[in-house]
């Protein structure tokens, strides 16, 4: 095949609740997504089956996928033994006479034990019939809190591949922090698979293809909720070799589903937005100016960060990671400086200034609790080691960021125009509306305002009302269509690109600001240009 063919492991359609107003959900709208960042073929599930009704939401499906021959279902599925669904072997048959070539089950949405007592009749049925399950779990954080209703835990996981060898599964969703458990059943059962939308992990792609082989790891988008952009580019621009990329992009899948025949390509297109074409060809924005406004950094030869497995974490290794997106430049700040020790992360951050002159710009980290004499501090880290940025984080100190605490940092700040990344706390709108006016010279950075549609209504809120604040997009949601809604309602000057790597890969949310809809000189201006302009306003 001379185009490389993508094939969607992960995607839903339907009606679902709760929905934000702006999120989509039509069977046409991820159909005219598909083609627009060349994916040839998904295979869906349909959210009424998740959240109402198994065999109801199936036969929706069903209906839907009579729209193109584009796509293939996924039939939710559970036990029969309190007659809601066939029995395994008539469940089966009406799959194979509907063509559904794959099952999903969410024991914990529909409330029932994802075990080998209650669910072996039918687990042993798909494994005999090759049939392909879909599960999502390795969430880390608190189930009863966020998500408690997609996830399989992965004990009970270990438990069902233990007893049935041969049963071929994809973990869906699983997200990066899930590595250091994910892995251990990956090296125990060869038959489970992994695809990557949610997890995004630093160089995840290659790591998995490394420990499991390539034929392991496929591609899905989490679409619609987030940017098919963003996980077809995690493909194109990663590391891997051109037979590993397409097994990936579709082979592995359509092997799985047991589909012989690749899907059409698409017609010839005329992208007269370069920042598309080149993401669609894989290759570096070579003459297009972009930096990274949100990045952390690690310690030399790191292979992980407190709580994340993360390799290639270095100085070294993200510079060479942003050439193949063509990165001119990045602001960072250590995460050992945020995290714990601000002195050793910060001299993390100075080292790579110098070892890579005009690429990366440093946030100074500085927690109020151990500083004794901030005009020392500045000296140190704006004077001798020229840095730029001011890195305040809620959720290591605990302070609000309109606490007096900080209040010499920010009249230095101010003094000097220089620009402050800002993670969310719990009252960030009344914080950022009692300081931006206070310090107008300071460029205050909005971090991950693009995680949803609500937090995309905070920022926009405080921006509106404060023209010295910008909104950065970036985190692991990439959700679909926020960055042109964060345009639309602040302009393109006021948004900026960012990745947070390396606690992620910066792959996807380069991917889903290229596939925005925005045009080529809104991109332009997010990409670079308007975080150029807030750093040349920086007195050094």
């Amino acid at each position: 095949m001379s185009e490389r063919i993508y094939f969607d492991c992960y995607a839903m359609i339907g009606k679902r609740g709760p929905k934000d107003v702006e999120a989509q959900y039509e069977t046409e709208v991820l159909l005219e997504e598909m083609e627009w960042c060349g994916i040839h073929a998904a295979l869906i599930a349909h959210s009424t089956a998740k959240e109402y009704d198994p065999m109801y939401g199936n036969r929706m499906l069903t209906r839907e996928l009579r729209k193109s021959p584009r796509l293939y279902g996924a039939w939710a599925v559970m036990p029969h033994h309190t007659g809601e669904m066939p029995a395994p072997k008539e469940l089966v048959e009406e799959m194979r006479d509907n063509n559904i070539r794959a099952a999903a089950m969410y024991p914990r949405a529909h409330r029932y034990p994802f075990s080998v007592d209650f669910c072996g009749g039918l687990l042993r049925e798909l494994e005999e019939n090759e049939i392909l399950l879909m599960v999502q779990g390795g969430y880390m954080y608190n189930p009863d809190v966020l998500e408690p209703t997609n996830q399989v835990l992965l004990t009970d996981l270990d438990a069902v591949l233990t007893q049935f060898p041969q049963l071929n599964v994809v973990l869906l969703g699983s997200r990066w922090e899930s590595t250091r458990y994910v892995y251990p059943l990956m090296k125990k059962h060869s038959r489970l698979h992994v695809e990557l939308s949610n997890h995004q992990g630093n160089r995840a792609m290659e790591t998995y293809a490394e420990w499991f082989g390539d034929r392991r790891v496929l591609f899905g988008t989490g679409a619609l909720e987030k940017s098919p952009g963003a996980a077809k580019a995690f493909v194109d621009y990663c590391f891997l070799n051109d037979d590993q990329k397409r097994h990936i992009a579709a082979l592995n899948l359509m092997h799985l589903l047991n589909i012989e025949k690749p899907p059409e390509p698409y017609g010839t297109q005329d992208d007269a937005d370069l920042i598309l074409a080149r993401a669609k060809e894989g290759k570096p924005l070579s003459d297009i100016l972009v930096i990274d406004s949100h990045a952390h950094i690690a310690h030399d030869n790191a292979g992980g960060i407190g709580f994340v497995h993360s390799p290639f974490s270095d100085d070294k290794s993200m510079y060479e990671r942003a050439q193949a997106m063509g990165i001119d430049a990045m602001c960072i700040s250590g995460f050992l400086a945020v995290w714990t020790d601000y002195e050793e992360g910060n001299m993390i951050v100075v080292n790579a200034m110098k070892r890579f002159p005009n690429f990366y710009h440093g946030y100074a980290a500085l927690q109020p609790q151990y500083v004794k004499d901030w005009e020392k501090e500045f000296r140190l880290w704006y004077g001798t080691y020229k840095m730029e940025g001011m890195k305040p984080y809620h959720p290591r100190t605990f302070l609000s960021y309109n606490d007096p605490l900080y209040t010499p940092w920010y009249e230095f700040g101010n003094r000097i125009n220089a620009y402050c990344l800002v993670h969310p706390s719990p009252n960030l709108v009344a914080e950022m509306n009692d300081i931006a006016p206070k310090y107008p010279n300071i460029a205050f950075i909005l971090a991950h305002t693009g995680a949803s549609f609500h937090d995309a209504r905070l920022g926009i809120e405080v921006a509106l009302r404060n023209p010295n604040v910008y909104l950065e997009i970036t985190l692991t949601s990439v959700t679909y269509g926020v960055i042109e809604f964060l345009v639309k309602h602040v302009g393109a000057e006021r948004v900026l690109f960012g990745t947070d790597q390396p606690m992620r890969d910066p792959i996807p949310q380069f991917g889903w600001m290229a596939y925005s809809h925005c045009s080529f000189e809104e991109k332009k201006k997010m990409f670079g240009e308007n975080m150029q302009k807030i750093i040349q306003r920086v007195r050094r």
